[in-house]
């Protein structure tokens, strides 16, 4: 019997459209940018990724897997649109037929000139590959699920972990679907039908965190007892990136059926999509100040577990430019000791202590280069401890196995704070940054982070409390403050008129699509 042909390619990118830099193809490389099957392979088997899942199930099943492209990058601004037409060819060129498709997409990627491209990428591959062949992706919880994006795939299955650690998982999941649908029959086009519900709302369930428990939680569990009904293949929840200005940005509900079955998506939906409305009541968008979270810290004595302060309003998981030294000065300020602050992205500064050296006493400037006027630059009197050249591989749960690479690093000692400053802005998920540079996180008293909940991962066992901090940033959870223009209106917590009434609710079924051209 013939071994069934895969398609298999991840593409992965959280676009904040009010960081006005552009994304290239070199800034994938801190975290991979496999471009051929040799190194996809040779980098990712094993590792904690939607691809390292892909290669497992693949091989288990006995797929004849086609490993186009896998290129993850932090978030950021939009995709320049000559590295962005690289990438997709990857998957658009490679030489077919095929017999289904498995991608690992964000959901929140925005291009230079595309507003939608992960639906448009997958519009076109249905387009070449025809009605019947399956194509199932994976993507981020904090996708913008766009219409396009469900018309043209069979199935979706979203991340039910924030933080992250389930990329792996959500690919097997997947790839149990895929092999699900391998099966069906072809006769009828199309091989599922699907209910997408978007509530009108940019936030939801407490921006879907489940480690600790939040709201996120119960939603999952009803979505997972949805999926044992007959026909039922999957019903997903996501939560929106509310920095990406776009018209369907926001939380949705989608519930997916076998077309050959008589099962009614759309009830379920509905029901997922009120729960994620209600959970708006359990969604916090007030934070702590600065000076709220020194109060915190000044309370701590030696010997104790570190308090971990996320400053997630510069967190560069959410797009932010990772450099606003708003929360440090807070710290400099309050005279903090056996704290440390992780990472500044500042590749002047890190160029300017490599010139100076180890050991070196230096005047510079940390930070504020990208929005000044809201995260001003802050002007210190370092110590060099040490430079380094920047990549360690993550201990996770985050990204477990993967190589990070966060350009050439330095530690300086300003006052009492050890200062992490790289040259690429990526949030701090990992303890093993802080070891590559002689530091145990576990011995400090107060440690910031650029981040907002994938730090609790790894951090969170080792903190007395972690604290998060709105020090200023364009990822502000003060939504009422961003300059939003592209935004489907009403909706919350902009517009007091949003409520029930404008739910968009969207029946896809495969008989009502034209076909694909063949």
């Amino acid at each position: 019997m013939r071994r069934p042909r895969i398609l298999i390619g991840a593409i992965l990118h959280e676009t904040n459209t009010f960081n006005h830099v552009l994304t290239r193809l070199a800034d994938f490389e801190g975290r991979y940018l496999c471009l051929d099957a040799a190194t996809i392979r040779a980098r990712l088997t094993g590792t904690a990724t939607e691809m390292g899942g892909f290669i497992q199930a693949a091989d288990a099943k006995g797929w004849d897997a086609e490993l186009a492209v896998a290129a993850a990058c932090g978030p950021s601004g939009p995709i320049a649109a000559q590295d962005w037409l690289r990438l997709r060819g990857k998957l658009l060129d490679a030489p077919g037929p095929f017999d289904g498709v498995l991608l690992a997409l964000h959901g929140a990627m925005v291009t230079e000139d595309e507003s939608d491209p992960e639906g448009a990428l997958l519009a076109e591959l249905r387009a070449r590959l025809g009605p019947s062949v399956p194509i199932v992706a994976t993507l981020d919880m904090h996708a913008n699920l766009s219409r396009r994006m469900v018309e043209a795939a069979d199935a979706h299955f979203v991340y039910e972990t924030y933080p992250h650690v389930d990329h792996a998982d959500c690919a097997a999941r997947a790839a149990g679907a895929l092999e699900r649908l391998l099966v069906q029959p072809p006769e009828s086009g199309r091989l599922t039908r699907k209910a997408l519900v978007r509530p009108p709302m940019l936030d939801a369930a407490d921006h879907g965190r489940t480690d600790p428990p939040g709201p996120m939680n119960a939603l999952l569990a009803r979505a997972r007892a949805m999926r044992d009904a007959p026909g039922v293949v999957s019903a997903a929840l996501t939560i929106g990136f509310p920095w990406s200005d776009v018209a369907e940005a926001g939380p949705a509900a989608l519930v997916t059926t076998l077309a050959s079955v008589d099962a009614d998506p759309a009830p379920p939906a509905r029901e997922l999509a009120q729960a994620l409305w209600n959970s708006r009541h359990d969604t916090q968008l007030d934070f702590a100040t600065p000076e709220q979270a020194m109060a915190r810290a000044r309370l701590g004595r030696p010997g104790d577990a570190p308090l971990v302060l996320a400053d997630f309003a510069d967190n560069p998981a959410a797009g932010a430019h990772g450099d606003s030294p708003n929360l440090l000065r807070a710290m400099l300020d309050a005279g903090l000791e056996n704290a440390a602050f992780a990472t500044l992205a500042d590749a002047r500064a890190v160029a300017r202590a490599r010139d100076a050296g180890e050991g070196a006493r230096i005047e510079l400037t940390l930070g504020g280069q990208h929005t000044p006027q809201q995260t001003p630059p802050l002007p210190v009197t370092a110590r060099v401890e040490r430079l380094h050249k920047g990549a360690f591989r993550a201990a996770g749960p985050v990204l477990r196995g993967v190589g990070v690479d966060m350009g050439p690093m330095a530690l300086l000692r300003v006052g009492g704070v050890s200062v992490i400053v790289a040259s690429r802005a990526l949030a701090v998920t990992d303890v093993n940054l802080f070891h590559a540079l002689g530091l145990d996180p576990a011995r400090l008293r107060t440690i910031a982070l650029k981040s907002r909940n994938h730090h609790r991962a790894a951090f969170g066992p080792l903190a007395r409390e972690v604290m998060l901090v709105d020090a200023g940033g364009i990822a502000t959870m003060r939504l009422g403050e961003i300059g939003y223009r592209n935004l489907t209106r009403p909706i919350w917590p902009l517009d007091a008129a949003a409520g029930p009434d404008h739910f968009a609710e969207q029946e896809i079924r495969h008989d009502d699509l034209p076909l694909a051209r063949q």
